[in-house]
């Protein structure tokens, strides 16, 4: 396997370019130190979005001395490898999920919890000081030898299925592609579990391998689920926020200082930058579902939704059974903390 990495990455093709329009349109790396980074998604999107600006930012604070090249679609990682892939050097950054590294970077993935705010600038914020401050969770990157130098956000989960699901009731039987902890409480309204990769949705719902699979409002477009699925549920019952950017500690390291902190200063404004389109661009995406793609959305009744946030609490006592309390309860805080920030100041692109 690690042979096919270094082929992999030999051929990797330079994609470094910034535009809200145009996806694909890829600027020249400037001479200069080359980090190789690996990226599960597209170009398209707030996730590719951002990343190309990430290496348009960090190019230009450094003249040229330190440049990215991203490969996208898992080409030179597959996205279950890439917390072990970016620790062994194979690529020197990577976008990690928590998902697919469930033992390795367990309590990481408090933030996946279906609790608490579903605001992505909040979630960018709690899981950014959670990581940078909680001793549990810096050593789970340590242990992998890297470091978490950004964190993404999603916009709330929600199912997007083959045939209409208007309430809990609707799950019974049905297939669902969902993460846990998210899956533990479908399961308690009937749903059977299947392990999708989030990169095989679309051909597995296009197959009828699976009715539904947990996603999110803007991620929808970008992997053209809509084109195998017409019917969103919105659920309000949290995000996946276990899911950032890791960087090989050597390479970190081995770093003048100027770029390290040139490095990171872009890192922070690329998880800025993420959780800002994401709220931006959520309600735009939702009219295009339905306007442009034949998308119908539906919404659980208080009642069902009220029992799906009881449900929840399932996947909290999974959680304690194996993770840190001391990490879930700062979880709490944070959140708490930055939700009064946000209903106090408002999104910092908004205040004067």
């Amino acid at each position: 396997m690690m042979g096919t990495y270094k082929r992999l990455r030999r051929t990797a093709v330079v994609t470094a370019g910034f535009t809200l329009a145009a996806f694909n349109l890829a600027a020249p790396a400037a001479a200069g130190q080359t980090l190789t980074y690996s990226e599960y998604g597209t170009e398209r999107g707030v996730q590719g979005i951002v990343l190309a600006k990430f290496a348009d930012q960090l190019r230009e604070a450094t003249d040229g001395a330190l440049n990215v090249r991203i490969t996208y679609g898992a080409a030179l990682i597959a996205l279950r490898d890439v917390l072990r892939g970016v620790g062994d050097g194979v690529a020197d950054m990577g976008t990690v999920v928590g998902v697919s590294t469930p033992a390795e970077l367990f309590n990481f993935r408090v933030g996946d919890l279906p609790m608490g705010s579903s605001d992505p600038w909040v979630g960018m914020k709690v899981m950014q000081e959670l990581a940078a401050t909680n001793p549990t969770i810096k050593r789970e990157f340590a242990d992998q030898n890297v470091r978490l130098i950004a964190n993404f956000t999603t916009t709330p989960v929600v199912l997007i299925c083959t045939s209409p699901v208007t309430g809990l009731a609707d799950l019974k039987g049905r297939k669902v592609r969902a993460n846990p902890p998210h899956s533990l409480a479908f399961e308690a309204f009937g749903a059977i579990p299947v392990s999708v990769a989030f990169t095989d949705v679309y051909q597995s719902l296009d197959r009828g391998l699976i009715d539904c699979a947990q996603t999110y409002v803007n991620a929808i477009i970008p992997f053209r689920h809509f084109e195998v699925a017409k019917h969103v549920t919105i659920l309000d019952f949290g995000q996946n926020l276990a899911f950032g950017v890791v960087m090989n500690e050597r390479s970190f390291r081995r770093l003048p200082a100027e770029r390290q902190a040139a490095l990171l200063k872009a890192a922070d404004a690329l998880s800025t930058a993420g959780a800002r389109l994401n709220i931006e661009t959520i309600a735009s995406a939702r009219a295009e579902l339905e306007t442009s793609h034949g998308v119908t959305f539906h919404t659980l009744s208080p009642e069902d939704h009220a029992r799906l946030l009881e449900a929840g609490k399932i996947t909290v006592d999974a959680f304690l059974e194996k993770g840190d309390p001391a990490v879930l309860d700062q979880f709490k805080a944070l959140q708490a903390k930055y939700q009064a920030e946000l209903a106090t100041e408002g999104y910092p692109w908004t205040r004067k």
